[in-house]
C-alpha cells in the first residue's frame, strides 16, 4: 500500500498519472517474469541437491562449472560478524580409531546355508612324476567364501584334496605332494566371492546405494 507521503507526491494531471501507471505496470510485468525465472532456478537447484544422484551432475564439466559458480557467489556474499566463530584458532578433536584385528571370523556367518565344493585331481594328474605310481590322498586344504546368489547369501566350503606318492615316501624321497586346484578368486584369499563383489560394485556405482544402507540390507539376510 502507498504511504501518505507517496500519495501526497502523486501528480494531479491525468496524463502524468497515466504515464506513472504505465511505468508501474511495466515494472510489475518485469517482476513477474523475474519471479518465474527465480522459481525455475529454485526448481533446478532442488532437483540438483535433493533429486536422484544420477540427475545431479551429468559430466565433469557440469561439476566444475557448479563449483565455480558456487565459489563466485560465495565471494560476493558479505560476512556477518555473528557468523564468525568465537575462537579464531584451529580446534582439534581427539578421536580414537579402533583397529581391526585380522579378518572377520567366519562364525559371524554361521547361520548361512553351506555349499561344499570338493576339488580333486583327475586320475591322470595323480601319477607321481618321479616313479609313475598313483599318489594317494593324504589330506585336504579348506577355505571359505561368502557368496551372493540373487535373493540369498550362502557360504561356499572349498575342500582341496592333497595327494602324495607313498612309494617315494617309503624310500625317503620327496613324495611330490600335489593339491587340487580351485576356481580363481577376484581377491586373493578374500572372503567375498565374485557374485558378492559384483553385487556390491553394482549397488554402489550403478544404483548409487550408500555403503551403510547396503550393510543394513545385507544384515537382514544374515
Amino acid at each position: 500500500m502507498l504511504t501518505e507521503i507517496e500519495l501526497a507526491n502523486l501528480p494531479d494531471h491525468s496524463e502524468s498519472l497515466k504515464a506513472l501507471l504505465c511505468t508501474l505496470l511495466l515494472e510489475r510485468n518485469d517482476l513477474y517474469l523475474q519471479n518465474l525465472h527465480l522459481q525455475k532456478e529454485l526448481h533446478q537447484l532442488k532437483k540438483l541437491y535433493c533429486g536422484p544422484r544420477a540427475d545431479r551432475l551429468q559430466s565433469e564439466q557440469e561439476l566444475a562449472q557448479a563449483l565455480l559458480d558456487f565459489a563466485q557467489e560465495l565471494d560476493h556474499k558479505p560476512i556477518h560478524p555473528q557468523d564468525l566463530p568465537p575462537q579464531a584458532g584451529p580446534q582439534y578433536e581427539l578421536r580414537r580409531v579402533k583397529k581391526r584385528t585380522g579378518r572377520r571370523q567366519i562364525a559371524n556367518f554361521e547361520n548361512l546355508p553351506v555349499t561344499t565344493h570338493v576339488h580333486e585331481l583327475q586320475p591322470p594328474e595323480r601319477a607321481c612324476p618321479c616313479c609313475g605310481q598313483p599318489r594317494q590322498e593324504i589330506g585336504a586344504e579348506e577355505s571359505w567364501q561368502v557368496e551372493y546368489i540373487p535373493g540369498r547369501f550362502e557360504r561356499l566350503h572349498h575342500v582341496r584334496k592333497k595327494y602324495a606318492c607313498p612309494s617315494c615316501e617309503q624310500q625317503g624321497e620327496n613324495p611330490h605332494i600335489e593339491v587340487a586346484a580351485k576356481p580363481e578368486t577376484a581377491i586373493d584369499k578374500g572372503l567375498a566371492g565374485p557374485g558378492l563383489l559384483a553385487y556390491i560394485v553394482t549397488s554402489k556405482f550403478a544404483d548409487y546405494l550408500p555403503l551403510y544402507r547396503l550393510e543394513d540390507m545385507v544384515g537382514r539376510y544374515l
